[in-house]
C-alpha cells in the first residue's frame, strides 16, 4: 500500500513558522506531504527547512513542479487565516495555494482546515458565516475559539488525528502523539 499523500497549504499566520513540527509528525506517520503556501505563508515559514523535510518541491508559484506531485488523498490548510477562510468560502482564488485548494475541493477530496484566528477577529460575522458554510460543504473545520494565545489554533495532535481518521488510519489516531515543545 502506498503512503497517503497530503497537500498542505500554509497561510500567513504565526504557526506557519512551526510547519516543520507537523512535517516531522507526518513523516513519522509515513505520509507523503506536498507543500504550497499563500504569499504571506511563504514569508513566515522557512521554505528551505520545509523543502528539506519533503520529497517534492515546495510550490509557491503557478508553475508545474518538477517532479510532479503525486495525486492527493487529503488537503490540509494550516494555519488558515481569516482572510484565506473567507476567500475559500467566497471562491476567490488569488494565489496558487487557494487555486489548488478550490480545485481539489471541486474533485471531492477531503479538506481539513485549522484556522489560526484570534478571538476578536473570530467574532466577525463574515468569518462565522464562512466557517458555517464550509462545515455545510463537509469541510472539516478544526476551529477552537478557546485555543490559547499566541497560537489560537488547535494542537498539532488534533490536526494529525483528524487527518489520520480521514485517511482511514484510526490506529494512528488512537495513539497519543506527543505535543511538540
Amino acid at each position: 500500500m502506498t503512503p497517503p499523500v497530503i497537500y498542505l497549504i500554509v497561510c500567513g499566520a504565526g504557526p506557519a513558522a512551526d510547519i516543520p513540527t507537523f512535517l516531522n509528525l507526518a513523516n513519522q506517520a509515513g505520509w507523503t506531504v506536498c507543500v504550497t503556501a499563500t504569499p504571506q505563508g511563504a514569508e513566515l515559514m522557512d521554505v528551505a527547512q520545509v523543502s528539506n523535510l519533503v520529497d517534492y518541491p515546495v510550490r509557491l508559484a503557478y508553475e508545474k513542479p518538477s517532479p510532479p506531485w503525486p495525486p492527493a488523498d487529503l488537503v490540509l490548510v494550516v494555519p488558515a487565516t481569516i482572510n484565506s477562510v473567507n476567500k475559500f468560502a467566497a471562491g476567490i482564488v488569488d494565489s496558487v495555494a487557494l487555486a489548488l485548494l478550490t480545485e481539489l475541493f471541486g474533485v471531492d477530496l477531503p479538506v481539513v482546515i485549522a484556522p489560526n484566528v484570534n478571538p476578536a477577529l473570530a467574532r466577525h460575522p463574515s468569518y462565522r458565516e464562512s466557517i458555517e458554510q464550509l462545515r455545510q460543504w463537509a469541510v472539516h473545520v478544526l476551529f477552537d475559539p478557546s485555543a490559547p494565545p499566541p497560537t489560537w489554533m488547535v494542537s498539532w495532535r488534533t490536526i494529525l488525528n483528524t487527518c489520520s481518521l480521514l485517511l482511514g488510519q484510526p490506529e494512528l489516531a488512537r495513539h497519543p502523539t506527543p505535543e511538540p515543545h
